[in-house]
């Protein structure tokens, strides 16, 4: 039967960005913008994957800025935010380039998985862990090679956005604090402007955006930002967020929204979900990013079959600090994230950088 009401919508097949195989042709004059298509692979089914870059570049001099999304697939609230960031950058207000990835890993955005895919005709691999990519590799190290030879290598800094689909989270996460070994990376970081920021003693993992780029000497910001459902007015403050970056590196005459202080945690929990049902939320999207009471109970995960309450999710530490959390209810799968959740007792207030300028040169 025939849709009268709703035709299909028809494309312009022919149009598109330009092609590009190598990272020098990825140039702007003065006071332009443009948009690139890096060709990835052919996949068996015929499909030419690309990787789309967009790029900004001011009237004047100045230093390159890259944003980045979706490196997860899942991770689809990064994108709204750097797609409408690099929207509306105007030219002639901007001094030096932006380049913006809205989807780094294509195919786990068609699939909405962490991994690239799931399964099959895919690698299945978390493409942060296999920077810097290697482009004779799987499709996830021929995806990081491409981000790291035509976006990566050419900024001064990063700002790496992460969430999760059925979560929401609000923090940003360091390696070390202002008395360790790179203490521009960690006011660098703090720029997202999130009231709680958590700070591992040595990076966890390998083969990351931040890695990658620390190991240049450049800055990285890895925003744990967004998720399923937010706060109202949550886009609005992201744009806001990614404003103290222009500021603090002499790209734009913005204000910045930075918290007076900021709470610098060192300890947190991850919360999974033990067993598979249904999940019951007992809190809201208005509790993250606030302190709760120890043993306030946050969730609940059901069986749908038998109608047993089978996990409570309760907070665990007496000032508990929601850096994530689950605020819908939801099918869960056994080890599933419910929360992250950090003991603000064992944190410190500490100035955040709202004068503090990137040292360039």
């Amino acid at each position: 039967m025939s849709n009268n009401l709703f035709a299909p919508t028809e494309l312009d097949w022919s149009a598109g960005a330009e092609i590009v195989t190598s990272p020098d042709q990825i140039t702007l004059s003065p006071g332009t913008r443009g948009q690139w298509r890096i060709p990835i692979t052919r996949r068996s089914s015929g499909e030419n994957l690309m990787m789309n870059v967009h790029g900004v570049r001011g009237v004047k001099d100045g230093p390159t800025l890259a944003l980045v999304a979706a490196v997860h697939g899942d991770a689809i609230s990064g994108t709204r935010t750097v797609m409408e960031t690099i929207q509306r950058i105007d030219p002639q207000k901007l001094s030096g380039t932006v380049l913006a990835v809205p989807v780094a890993n294509p195919v786990a955005f068609e699939s909405n998985t962490r991994t690239t895919g799931q399964g099959m005709n895919t690698d299945m691999n978390n493409m942060n862990r296999v920077f810097p990519g290697n482009r004779g590799g799987w499709v996830t190290q021929k995806l990081a090679n491409a981000l790291t030879e035509y976006v990566l290598d050419r900024a001064d800094a990063v700002v790496d956005y992460h969430c999760g689909s059925d979560t929401s989270i609000n923090y940003v996460l360091t390696i070390g604090d202002e008395n360790g070994d790179e203490p521009d990376s960690f006011n660098f970081a703090r720029l997202m402007g999130t009231p709680f920021v958590f700070a591992h003693d040595a990076d966890p993992f390998t083969g990351t955006i931040d890695g990658y780029m620390k190991s240049r000497g450049k800055l990285c910001a890895v925003a744990e930002q967004g998720g399923d459902t937010l706060p109202a007015g949550w886009y609005d403050l992201a744009a806001n967020r990614v404003d103290n970056f222009f500021s603090a590196m002499g790209m734009m005459d913005v204000e910045r929204t930075m918290p007076d202080k900021q709470l610098l945690m060192y300890e947190r929990y991850l919360v999974r979900m033990d067993h598979g049902g249904i999940y019951i939320p007992e809190v809201d999207e208005s509790a993250l990013s606030t302190m709760i009471e120890g043993g306030t109970l946050l969730g609940r995960v059901i069986d749908p079959h038998s109608l047993e309450v089978i996990q409570e999710v309760r907070a665990p530490y007496e000032q508990s600090a929601i850096l994530m959390m689950r605020p819908t209810m939801s099918r869960v799968n056994p080890g599933d994230y419910g929360f992250i959740i950090s003991d603000g007792a064992s944190g410190r207030w500490i100035d955040s950088p709202k004068e503090w300028m990137v040292p360039l040169g």
